[in-house]
């Protein structure tokens, strides 16, 4: 039986990711938060930011949009997917 090309495409990247041995996690569609106590946060996997107040910080991330919330909110670096936030970070939510 022949596997229409998207078939074959999921089961060529399952097969890639499994044989490098690349957590889920760390797959397309997936963002790696990683806080540090309640002053930082690293965000890789960002596409792109939604909302920037000094409260609030809204960013798409695959297929997710995580909020996170707090006071002094500053996004201080902005490159190819990946984003730093730091202040006071009070909650992150997902949606």
């Amino acid at each position: 039986m022949k596997r229409n090309a998207r078939q074959t495409w999921s089961h060529l990247s399952e097969k890639l990711n499994d044989t490098l041995e690349i957590p889920p996690t760390a797959r397309a569609g997936n963002a790696q938060i990683e806080l540090l106590g309640n002053r930082e946060a690293f965000v890789d996997g960002c596409g792109g930011v939604l909302q920037y107040e000094d409260d609030v910080v809204r960013i798409a991330a695959g297929d997710s949009i995580i909020r996170f919330t707090g006071t002094g909110l500053c996004i201080c670096a902005l490159q190819a997917g990946q984003v730093r936030i730091t202040g006071l970070i009070a909650g992150v939510d997902f949606t």
